[in-house]
């Protein structure tokens, strides 16, 4: 196969290069903007025979079979035994960046560089149709990085055209979406060869408020109807380099946020809506790269009725910089107020479209109608449900009462008179003859010649005890609480279900033990050399504890610095990795791990993989592994669809296909109520266990919570409130990232301890204001106050473990009660591992006080005290929840009492309200808050949203947490109907046999 590359019109091979390399035949590549074929081709030819020996091909993926794939890569090399081979990428530069990194390395390159150029199919300026035409590099620019920019940019046109609803259509009903249109590639890959040969225009004037030295940039902004984004790009007017792209998107109600790429570097800042966060942000973006009317061009996308394809519509010119600068504040001041107002983008579109809104009003209507039905159609049937099942239970007692009658009767029947016995015959004497069987010999040591026959005679061994399924060989390395339904239900993983399974557990009975001995069980049989869990971010750290600590598994862990700096590196080298699941949806992450074979994978809190169209479930499909646990609570929160895709996900094919599975047990009418409830427990019972409080024998004494409310004086009342109306403004003067930070972390030390929160002030950015509220800050007071209702909990049965944010108040509350005469223990993140649990052992003989930071409490089971005090009240209710998990767990025997200190008109007393009252949290079982939160509060965005709330409060904080309380207060009901569905579809036949 010849090159279609002219030799003519190309370098060739020159002699140095086959001086250095006399062995290997140098290798040429060759890469064409080919818009006839709607691709990039590359082709890799030799320099001694200008033979072709591969081809490989970067098109838009036009079925997209993953969510995140954008570009479809094709390779075939021609040499002996060369192989095909398909590859992907996304839209984001990183995802196309490394797929460049991949294709350079197919061979080794000779000394020139690699030859580029384009081909169209119509006369456009200098290239000709049908003729392959070099394009010289623009100076000082490295060719890789050149042609990068192109692809990312062919990638995002790519990406806006596509139809994700219509997608999502085709993946729900399982059929295989048509093909792209026609010419689709053509048309896109035509603009990006039109962008290269066009000539340069003329230079406009400065850019209002660019830099001096940098040349004028276009610019062009598109609006996102739809999905309510606008997009910068800029880019150099000669060679139509990409210099910057930007989006600014509604991330939430009164919330833009702004991501920012230059040149591979990621910016993302959080703004408010108004029209002065706006202008900051935005003059910010201008400032560096500038915007004027010449090199200025807006574009609204919308869609059209009937196409897949997007309509663009441009704007009209305009007359001046300023004009350019008014228009942009305008549009993204009506990007935040369609955020801010969930019916107006969708009105808006709907009124730009010129749809009829009457038949989608009906439709609604009908839609609304039918959901009132079926509340009053699922309360009548739960009504009959109960009395049915009062009358079985009648039913039942009646016929066992008569059945135990029964049963009596022949036990003891009536005795009839026994015959006259006859005198007995004197027996026949019985010859009795005792004979050994011989003793034979039989060898049972074999000879061993060498040690082959040794180690071959080891690995059968092995192999013998890894195919025995009636004990667990990993428990006397575990150190755990033995529990037998743990254990049945490892053995039930390990035998019947090959190694898959769904946990569904109920909530506090320990899924991640059972997980782990599983793993444990695995690993002690060679069976498991590389596994992964994957879970929330906010878990990642209390897996890899739990792992380490009761099964000695060291793992490595997404939220270290190595994840992020050597992402290849972490993920092929570590064989046990907890990661977190939003981690691996990243495309640059799931390149690596797509490529490893896993043979073990756990997937915990897997509810969040019920949408069979998400990145988290195709994500997790696409990872290669022979073993696969799925651990979750709630299998079911709105419909059986969501069981299903879980047990595809488990195991595809055990469950017929999604149209049949709708046919046969899903009723349209009653979504969660299916309609051959015998058949799917017969099935479900192939995968699935679910062990019960009840059916396990756990029962957990109660626990009670007490808050401890501190009244300030008045001086110190009125300084606190003088504080928070100066901090406000301070805030403002910073950025959206920096009064975040110091917000949140100023105000959880005020309400800690003065020690934390001097601390604290003394790197705060204005210098004058922490000065002044140093100086004058009167906490004497409350400090003495709160430290000595301590004092009594310390010196009661068992002691107090304390609980502390900060090592300053753990260190000032340490000296008070020493020097109050309490015996005193501390424990942090710089405690050494082996002095922790002779403290921890000390404060069990002697009582007093434990007082431990979060770090400090990793591996530190205290069951057998029974007092906790939240000394400071953390934002995020998961680490409440940790904190009383380490005192209510398995082991406790005595009720918990929980107390709370906080000062009073304090932001700390209106939260821990919210908490208690909304919330439920100290009455919820320890593992439950989580599923309450949901994908709502994940992660730090309930901190992030308390802080929101508090700053725009005015001091009215009260009534700004008002509405957040009520949002806990809904998602806990939501809870309640969610848990109570689960309980009525698997409430027998599940558990561990």
């Amino acid at each position: 196969m010849e090159s279609p590359f002219n030799p003519t019109s190309e370098p060739s091979v020159t002699a140095p290069s086959q001086e250095l390399f006399p062995a290997v035949n140098p290798v040429i590549l060759g890469i064409t903007f080919d818009q006839p074929a709607g691709a990039f081709r590359f082709e890799w030819t030799r320099s001694d025979s200008n033979k072709v020996i591969a081809l490989g091909f970067l098109s838009p993926d036009a079925q997209r079979i993953l969510l995140c794939s954008v570009l479809n890569w094709q390779f075939e090399s021609f040499e002996p035994g060369g192989t095909a081979a398909t590859d992907f990428c996304g839209a984001a530069p990183s995802s196309v960046h490394a797929l460049l990194r991949r294709i350079r390395q197919q061979f080794l390159l000779g000394a020139d560089d690699p030859r580029i150029g384009l081909l169209t199919d119509t006369d456009l300026g200098m290239a000709k149709a049908g003729k392959w035409l070099p394009i010289k590099l623009p100076p000082k620019i490295e060719l890789w990085k050149w042609l990068g920019r192109h692809v990312v940019e062919f990638a995002r046109l790519v990406e806006s055209t596509r139809g994700p609803e219509n997608l999502a259509h085709f993946l729900e009903s399982g059929e295989r979406p048509p093909p792209a249109p026609a010419g689709f590639a053509q048309k896109l890959m035509g603009l990006l060869v039109g962008e290269i040969v066009r000539g340069p225009r003329a230079q406009p004037g400065p850019v209002r408020g660019a830099a001096p030295a940098r040349a004028p940039l276009n610019l062009r902004v598109t609006l996102n109807v739809s999905t309510q984004t606008a997009e910068f790009m800029w880019s150099e007017r000669v060679g139509r380099v990409i210099i910057a792209c930007g989006t600014v998107r509604c991330s939430g109600p009164d919330r833009l946020s702004w991501e920012l790429d230059e040149t591979g570097r990621m910016e993302q800042e959080l703004s408010a809506t108004d029209q002065n966060s706006i202008r900051t942000m935005l003059n910010r973006w201008l400032v560096r790269f500038g915007a004027n009317a010449g090199t200025f061009t807006a574009f609204y996308m919308k869609r059209q009725p009937g196409s897949v394809e997007p309509l663009y519509v441009q704007e009209t010119p305009f007359a001046s910089d300023a004009s350019v600068v008014v228009w942009l504040e305008s549009a993204l001041i009506t990007l935040g107020e369609q955020g801010a107002s969930p019916s107006s983008p969708l009105q808006r579109e709907i009124d730009r479209l010129d749809y009829d809104l009457g038949a989608d009003a009906e439709r609604q209507h009908r839609r609304l109608v039918r959901k009132e039905e079926k509340r009053a159609e699922e309360a009548a049937r739960r009504q009959a449900n109960i009395a049915r099942l009062a009358e079985e239970r009648r039913r039942h007692d009646e016929r066992a009462a008569v059945a135990a009658r029964t049963v009596s009767a022949a036990k003891n029947p009536p005795v009839p008179a026994a015959p006259r016995p006859r005198p007995a015959a004197p027996l026949p004497p019985v010859p009795v003859t005792i004979k050994l069987p011989p003793l034979v010999f039989q060898d049972t040591a074999f000879p061993l010649a060498d040690l082959r026959d040794f180690e071959l005679r080891g690995r059968a061994a092995v192999w013998w005890v890894s195919n025995q399924s009636d004990d667990l060989l990993c428990l006397p390395n575990c150190r755990i609480q033995r529990l037998e339904y743990q254990v049945r239900t490892a053995l039930r993983v390990l035998g019947p279900l090959r190694g898959r399974a769904l946990l569904s557990d109920e909530v506090g009975l320990g899924k991640t033990v059972e997980a782990g001995l599983v793993l444990k069980e695995l690993l002690t049989r060679g069976m498991v050399k590389r596994y992964l869990v994957l879970t929330l971010p906010s878990l990642v750290d209390q897996w890899a504890e739990e792992l380490n600590d009761k099964f000695g598994l060291t793992t490595a862990t997404t939220n270290e610095s190595r994840a992020r700096d050597a992402t290849v590196q972490f993920w092929r080298e570590s064989p046990g990795i907890v990661a977190s699941l939003h981690t691996l949806k990243q495309p640059a992450h799931l390149a690596v791990a797509r490529e490893l074979h896993w043979d073990l994978l756990i997937v915990d809190e897997a509810h969040y993989l019920r949408n069979r169209d998400s990145l988290a479930w195709q994500a997790v499909n696409v990872l290669p592994r022979q073993f696969l646990l799925l651990l979750t609570a709630t299998p079911v929160q709105n419909s059986l669809e969501e069981l299903y895709n879980l047990v595809t996900l488990l195991m595809p094919g055990q469950l017929p296909t999604p149209r049949e599975f709708r046919a046969r047990f899903l009723d349209p009418k009653r979504p969660r109520q299916p309609r051959e409830p015998e058949e799917l427990r017969r099935l479900l019972g192939q995968v699935m266990i679910r062990n019960t409080r009840a059916n396990a024998g756990v029962d957990l004494p109660p626990r009670h919570a007490e808050t401890v409310l501190f009244t300030p004086d008045e001086k110190e009342g009125a300084f606190w409130q003088q504080w928070e109306t100066e901090f406000r403004a301070c805030l403002v003067k910073l950025s959206a990232s920096q009064a975040s930070l110091w917000g949140r972390l100023l105000l959880r030390a005020a309400g800690s301890s003065p020690a934390a929160w001097r601390s604290a002030l003394k790197k705060f950015p204005e210098a004058a204001a922490a000065r002044t509220w140093h100086e004058h800050a009167p906490l004497s007071g409350s400090w003495q106050k709160k430290c000595t209702a301590i004092i009594p909990l310390a010196r009661g049965e068992g002691g107090v473990v304390l609980f502390t944010e900060f090592l300053e108040t753990q260190a000032a509350l340490a000296e008070f009660l020493r020097g109050a005469g309490v015996p005193t223990f501390v424990i942090n993140g710089a405690t050494p591992a082996p002095e922790r649990q002779p403290l921890t052992e000390q404060f069990r003989r002697e009582g007093g006080a434990l007082i431990l930071t979060h770090s400090g409490t990793e591996g530190r089971n205290l069951q057998f005290c029974h007092c906790l005090a939240n000394f400071d009240l953390p934002w995020n209710p998961m680490q409440i929840e940790q904190r009383i998990g380490r005192l209510h767990r398995l082991g406790q025997k005595q009720p918990v009492r929980i107390y709370n200190f906080v000062q009073a008109g304090t932001l700390q007393e209106h939260l821990l309200e919210i908490l208690q009252d909304k919330l439920n949290l100290f009455e919820l079982v320890v593992g439950e808050t989580g599923l309450v939160l949901g994908e709502r509060f994940s992660g730090d965005e309930f901190e992030e949203e308390i802080f929101r709330r508090w700053r725009e409060s005015e001091g009215r904080v009260a009534e700004a947490l008002a509405g957040l309380g009520a949002e806990l207060a809904a998602a806990r009901d939501q809870y309640g109907e969610v848990k109570q569905l689960d309980e009525t579809l698997f409430a027998q036949n599940y558990e561990s046999l």
